[in-house]
């Protein structure tokens, strides 16, 4: 392998995921008294990067493939194929299968032994992080090899404040509903469904640029960016108070 390539290749695993591990420190350091073991923790982030990503892209090829069309995955889905089919892949199909790909990373094994809703939390934060990683290093390196380094680096940068962080807070959210379900606290499916609709939320304010371009001008992106970002701060809010309340 060339040098050059190889240090290409370094540079962006150690973009993607270098902010996602810590993302995911900050979120398992949230609270005053417990802390996961990180083994636990680590093993659901890994399976995020890896296990769920290698789900959500078979199922997403299974239902692009059902509706006869190429698999493009996510919102800038729109920039190729501003049609009704694709708004209905990013905005319905995509956050559900993804949130159920990553919400196996959290057992209810796993929680039922740490025996406390706030493990369900932490736990879904880290495999919605380790998901996200391998999501950003896919879409950052298409960005360096078609746009450059420009931008690679702003790519980076949004992806890394705004998906990234709401890849945790959903599965959060899943993981939460399965740690009171595996404690006897009812059904994870309402908490599920939450996750499905704050991904499906996040996914359509970044489609804005793209839905009413014709409309707004360049300023539909600009409206897009600000609600997702209103969307991910206000869930990371919701996320580390309940940490911290149930710790």
């Amino acid at each position: 392998m060339d040098l050059e390539v190889l240090w290409t290749v370094t540079l962006l695993i150690l973009v993607a995921f270098i902010p996602t591990i810590a993302f995911m420190a900050w979120f398992r350091a949230t609270g005053k008294r417990i802390r996961e073991p990180w083994s636990v923790v680590i093993l659901s982030y890994l399976f995020g990067a890896i296990g769920a990503i290698i789900i959500a892209l078979v199922l997403e090829m299974v239902a692009m493939g059902l509706l006869s069309s190429p698999v493009v995955r996510e919102y800038d889905i729109f920039a190729l194929d501003p049609t009704a089919f694709t708004f209905v892949m990013v905005i319905v199909v995509a956050p559900i299968v993804e949130e159920a790909a990553k919400a196996l990373g959290v057992s209810k094994s796993m929680t039922r032994a740490l025996g406390t809703p706030r493990s369900g939390l932490v736990l879904g934060a880290a495999a919605g992080l380790g998901f996200a990683a391998t999501e950003n290093l896919l879409y950052e390196g298409g960005a360096l090899m078609e746009g450059g380094v420009s931008a690679f680096i702003a790519i980076a940068v949004v992806r890394t404040f705004s998906s990234a962080l709401m890849h945790a807070s959903a599965t959060s959210v899943s993981g939460y509903g399965i740690a009171k379900s595996s404690l006897g606290g009812g059904s994870w499916l309402p908490y599920y469904l939450l996750a499905v609709l704050m991904h499906a939320s996040f996914n359509l304010f970044a489609s804005f640029g793209e839905l009413f371009k014709g409309t707004l001008g360049e300023t539909a992106a600009l409206i897009g960016l600000i609600f997702a970002f209103i969307l991910v701060i206000a869930s990371v809010s919701w996320t580390r108070r309940r940490i911290s309340a149930l710790s």
